[in-house]
């Protein structure tokens, strides 16, 4: 798999999803498995949309 998305990039988004562990989810109705699939998607560059957007 080829990552498309810059280190800086990446490190937003942990950032945002670590902050989301202690604050609560900021998306109560998506399974856990569909936030891995869309953030995948993201990395490869099939998906413009970045999961904390």
């Amino acid at each position: 798999m080829e990552i498309l998305r810059s280190d800086r990039e990446i490190a937003r988004v942990e950032n945002w999803a670590v902050e989301s562990i202690d604050e609560g989810t900021r998306y109560p109705g998506m399974s856990y498995e569909q936030g891995v699939v869309d953030t995948l998607m993201w990395l490869r560059g099939d998906s413009d949309s970045a999961p904390d957007e």
